[in-house]
């Protein structure tokens, strides 16, 4: 019903110009947003193939977003202090200034960067600061700067405006996996973005001088009405809750697209998953009704903290959906219940840009943990254990039980020194979704006959007991902590070497009961040795004389008896040396120090000390060193590159693979090897290899028992020749021939994932 006020004209005038000052507001948020968040996967995508395809360069992103994310804050925060007529005039010409900027960086091409003496992850951030960095510092501002002018011209909560921007950046980030990316390739999304941001420039000069133009309205600004009042308000303290309870979601954000993006491939679609999700767990906490929602996460935040848990120790056995599915689910939950109790502490309107600051700097410090310290610091994935504890931390310190408590309960029992019943408080409530979720899971990997299925069970079961006595916030904290730690520093198998780099975790492993040295990255083999002396210049698992390598080298001993030139694009322990003679030359490509140093040192692997002749060993990412490999300079080249079990997207390109061609003699042998428990490769290859006229071969090897029992792996691998009598050997032994029958990946258009098996 209208006030009477409101009836009047005046107040009709008034309505009417404060909800064009919505949306003018709204508009320009919104768009901002959307682009800030369509942007993201965009500047991802380029910088992969620069950094070997790897998972880290994701995390790194994220991390460089969070950081210009909070600069944009802290500049909104400072302007303000001026007041609104000069905030309004500085950043009209900030936002002429970001327009230009956005153009000039259009031009920019990341292949010209002089990034290759720099460290890894000081490298992709140069790149995204030289690529899009003004830019994406001009969106950054904009919610909190016009939701503070918002704020002063109409004296309405702001909050809802914060909805509304992680409303736009959902919709940017869904929109180019689904939209943008499948229509467009890279060069025409930078133009198409550039322009937008332009435009966006133009609406914040409207936007500023709207708010010059309104000015600041009378009355008292409106206080939250969600406001809690915490016994410990001192304001030291609270604004640590609110780093910590931003701080946890955007780490987890990062350590579970790591979980997942490691063992699959590191894409826009799996990159933005759990980006989306982490940003509707915002509009669902800031929408003017999340009391509920949170609430709800709150009480299923025990269960989902568990379930985040249980995969860790098993990943690499999980099939691909119910794995996507379950870390996905989980992270919205926790994300939500995290949010939603640091949206029912925010502060008053003129308090707006000292919380988003604080929220800014705990998305840094959540983001960098996993993407810039973790990497460089501990020598396993210990992060994910860390913030799913510091998650449970940070809801028990904010107040307020897990779950709801059981009515009417009876006091202690004084004849007992011990009472167990608050630790088993709300036991139902928490069990019942975990449970629901546990059976479902046990149906899928169990009766699946998944490789993971035994040990889920197991995982499952002790996070059963664990939630079965979490009556107590801080007890469970301390339970999970102490079951993590042991799962991440005792239970694992000992390890000969344990080291951690920008490109994954490398193990070197002596399993017990197996006569082999293990090399693993992430959570795949990725080369083996004999212990025997005897038996280790013998080349086992997927290399092996029996498989699908062991014919390709047949075939060149028996048809090429002189000297070879042989490269290798990834080293891993270097079992392929096993198959250099006397008069070859091989040549390692290998992005990983680690993998190297590991390979290099005979107290795990000897295969390259033991070659006939030492192997050489060429660091950096494979495309570009192979670019300073003269023409014709290789008999063989053979691509193994993988970073756990994820792909290497810009390896398997028309470009890519015509720059391979180029470094092969003309009647050379091009070599790929193509086993991957998610996605179907051989399509890719041999689309990309028709243009350049060369046959494309495929084998599928699956060992009989006594070749498993000889140390053979099952292995998928492909060749591509114009040497008739390569490819006549290779039919002889069982190579079945490839017509491309698919659209081939290319640079500009690197889409992999519809080649993801179903």
């Amino acid at each position: 019903m209208a006030t009477a006020e409101s009836s009047t004209p005046a107040g009709i005038e008034r309505t009417i110009r404060l909800d064009r000052l919505s949306m003018v507001f709204g508009v320009t948020i919104g768009l901002s947003a959307l682009l800030l968040f369509t942007v993201e996967p965009l500047v991802g995508r380029l910088a992969l193939p620069v950094f070997g395809g790897t998972p880290g360069v994701w995390t790194a992103t994220l991390a460089f977003f969070q950081a210009v994310l909070l600069l944009g804050y802290l500049y909104a925060h400072l302007v303000l202090r001026r007041g609104l007529r000069a905030a309004a005039r500085i950043h009209a010409g900030v936002a002429l200034f970001g327009g230009v900027a956005a153009l000039v960086a259009m031009n920019v091409s990341v292949a010209d960067l002089p990034l290759d003496r720099l460290p890894d992850v000081v490298g992709v951030l140069v790149l995204l600061a030289a690529v899009v960095g003004l830019p994406a510092f001009l969106l950054s501002a904009t919610t909190p700067l016009l939701s503070a002018w918002f704020a002063t011209t109409t004296r309405r909560d702001p909050y809802w405006l914060y909805a509304l921007s992680n409303a736009g950046s959902f919709v940017g980030l869904l929109a180019y996996p689904f939209l943008v990316e499948p229509a467009l390739g890279l060069a025409a999304q930078r133009t198409l973005w550039t322009a937008a941001v332009v435009l966006l420039a133009a609406l914040l000069m409207v936007a500023a001088l709207v708010a010059t133009r309104a000015g600041p309205a009378g009355g008292a600004a409106s206080e939250s009405t969600a406001v809690v009042r915490s016994p410990l308000d001192h304001p030291g303290l609270r604004r640590g809750r609110w780093l910590l309870l931003a701080a946890v979601p955007a780490g987890l954000l990062s350590a579970v697209t790591n979980v997942i993006a490691t063992d699959v491939v590191s894409a826009p679609l799996l990159w933005v998953g759990p980006l989306a999700i982490y940003l509707a767990t915002f509009v669902v906490a800031f929408s003017p009704r999340a009391g509920r929602a949170a609430r709800l996460a709150v009480g299923l935040a025990p269960a989902a903290v568990t379930l985040l848990w249980v995969p860790t120790a098993s990943v690499g056995g999980w099939p691909i959906v119910p794995l996507v599915a379950l870390e996905w689910l989980c992270l919205g939950v926790v994300g939500v219940a995290l949010h939603g109790r640091l949206a029912a502490d925010r502060p008053p309107a003129d308090r707006l840009t000292d919380y988003y600051l604080v929220l800014s700097a705990g998305g840094v410090l959540g983001g960098a943990f996993v993407g810039i310290v973790a990497p460089s610091v501990f020598p396993g994935i210990w992060e994910l254990p860390i913030l799913l504890v510091g998650g449970l931390a940070a809801l028990a310190w904010s107040g307020g039980p897990l779950v709801p408590s059981m009515p009417d309960e009876p006091g202690p029992n004084p004849g007992f020194a011990f009472d167990p019943r608050p630790l088993l408080r709300g036991a139902p409530a928490r069990l019942a979704p975990y449970l629901a979720v546990a059976f479902v899971l046990a149906l899928v990997l169990v009766g699946g006959r998944s490789l993971a299925g035994e040990a889920v069970v197991r995982w499952l079961l002790i996070g059963a007991l664990v939630l079965l006595g979490g009556g107590q916030p801080w007890f469970l904290t301390a339970s999970t902590a102490l079951v993590l730690l042991l799962a991440t520093l005792v239970l694992p198998d000992p390890a000969l070497l344990r080291a951690r780099s920008f490109f994954g975790v490398t193990e070197v492993l002596q399993p017990a009961g197996l006569d082999r040295t293990v090399l693993m990255n992430g959570t795949t083999v990725h080369g083996a040795q004999w212990i025997d002396p005897v038996r280790r210049d013998e080349p086992v698992g997927y290399y092996t004389r029996s498989g699908p390598l062991g014919d390709v080298f047949g075939a060149l001993d028996a048809l090429r008896p002189n000297a070879r030139s042989i490269g290798v694009v990834g080293l891993g322990a270097g079992g392929i040396a096993a198959y250099e003679r006397p008069l070859d030359a091989m040549t390692f490509y290998e992005i990983d120090p680690v993998v190297v140093a590991v390979a290099a040192d005979p107290r795990y692997f000897t295969y390259l000390a033991d070659a006939p002749n030492r192997p050489a060993v060429v660091l950096g990412d494979a495309r570009r060193s192979l670019a300073a490999v003269p023409p014709a300079t290789h008999d063989v080249l053979v691509l193994d590159a993988f970073s756990s079990d994820a792909i290497p997207a810009h390896l398997l390109t028309v470009e890519a693979i015509a720059d391979d061609a180029r470094v092969l003699r003309p009647d050379g042998l091009l070599v790929v090897h193509v086993s991957n428990r998610y996605y179907g490769l051989t399509p890719a290859v041999a689309a990309a290899a028709a243009p350049i006229g060369m046959t494309v071969l495929d084998r599928t090897y699956d060992p009989n028992a006594s070749e498993l029992d000889a140390g053979a792996s099952p292995s998928e691998w492909i060749v591509a020749t114009r040497d008739p009598a390569v490819i006549r050997h290779l039919a002889n032994d069982g190579w079945t021939g490839l017509a491309p029958t698919v659209r081939p990946l290319t640079d500009d258009h690197p889409d992999l994932l519809r080649f993801l098996r179903p």
